[in-house]
């Protein structure tokens, strides 16, 4: 029987769960899980519960969220991973431990096919240098960056970025872990510095850490 995983824990943990998840213990480690077939239905609803369930486990302790489709073939093989992934997952723990996620989409220009794949010359060089351009971060979302960067320092105990599609609109995700101890005080300071952030798309958050996850 296999098992879609819905995060990782500490053994220790504390957790109230509904009666149809199954932990599964290993290595001091707990895998929250649920009894499925070999694949999920990528219906939205369904991915929104999944994400929902994943929040309220969040709320209740300190997780390493999963993302919604990650499926182990049975029991055994979920302890196998635990015990194989034991030092970087304890790691992980540690480092997300009572922390929230919180995030700044900027909007970027979109890019044309022209950008991505120029018409002439078609040399090997060229294309290359389009892909480079067509993904490349724009200095003015770097400097925005930076920016936020330098003003919530001290409120978060990490930061990523990725360029993204949300909605159809490629953004530059700006993604802080952040203390439940600093969350009030980093989002007031967040909202504080809006109407300085140029090209500003949403903020988003509080959520369970999935950016820094991996």
């Amino acid at each position: 029987m296999s098992f879609l995983l819905y995060g990782i824990l500490n053994e220790a943990s504390s957790l109230v769960i509904e009666p149809t998840f199954t932990l599964i213990k290993s290595a001091e480690l707990v895998a929250v899980a649920k009894a499925c077939g070999n694949e999920v239905s990528r219906e939205p609803d369904l991915v929104l519960a999944y994400g929902e369930k994943v929040m309220n486990i969040h709320q209740q302790t300190t997780l390493i969220p999963m993302r919604y489709g990650s499926i182990l073939a049975d029991e055994e093989t979920v302890k196998t991973h635990l015990q194989d992934n034991r030092s970087r997952y304890q790691t992980r723990l540690a480092e997300l431990d009572n922390c929230e996620e919180m995030g700044v989409r900027l909007l970027l220009q979109a890019f044309s096919d022209n950008d991505t794949y120029p018409q002439q010359p078609l040399s090997g060089l060229s294309y290359l240098q389009a892909r480079k351009r067509a993904y490349a971060i724009p200095e003015q979302a770097e400097q925005q960056a930076a920016f936020l960067e330098d003003a919530l320092s001290g409120l978060y105990r990490q930061h990523c970025a990725a360029i993204s599609v949300f909605n159809g609109q490629q953004t530059y995700l700006l993604s802080y872990l952040v203390p439940r101890s600093n969350l009030p005080a980093f989002q007031k300071r967040l909202n504080s510095l809006v109407k300085c952030v140029i090209n500003l798309g949403s903020i988003s958050g509080p959520w369970p850490p999935y950016s820094f996850a991996n």
